[in-house]
């Protein structure tokens, strides 16, 4: 079984692929992907902060440090680019079940059922 993705939006739920930020070098933009089997409907979200090492820089001279996990840093906002290293990433991600998989992309992304736990 392989992941696939079904859609991209912005956090906010904006069209991801129309996002323009204010300065397309110093920018953090969280966006939402929603990843299910490549053969199966259904998916779940994943949310990845896309952003720049101009913003890095920014972030780390105000407060000293930046926390690394569920991002993406690309060098300037190309929705395409993006859109492409995700997928690439994602299209790695495989298991016998989708429970493999998603924990596999949780690693790149902050999966909604992330440390879930059923109660017993």
């Amino acid at each position: 079984m392989r992941a696939a993705i079904k859609h991209i939006s912005t956090i906010d739920g904006g069209d991801a692929s129309k996002y323009q930020p204010p300065d397309a070098d110093t920018f953090s933009v969280t966006l939402r992907l929603l990843i299910g089997p490549e053969d199966a409907v259904g998916e779940e979200s994943f949310d990845m902060i896309v952003c720049s090492p101009s913003w890095l820089e920014t972030e780390l001279a105000r407060d000293g440090f930046v926390v690394g996990r569920h991002r993406l840093i690309v060098r300037r906002y190309d929705f395409r680019l993006v859109q492409q290293v995700i997928a690439k990433l994602i299209g790695r991600c495989s298991g016998e079940r989708w429970s493999e998989i998603a924990e596999k992309i949780s690693r790149l992304a902050y999966w909604e059922f992330e440390d879930y736990q059923t109660r017993t």
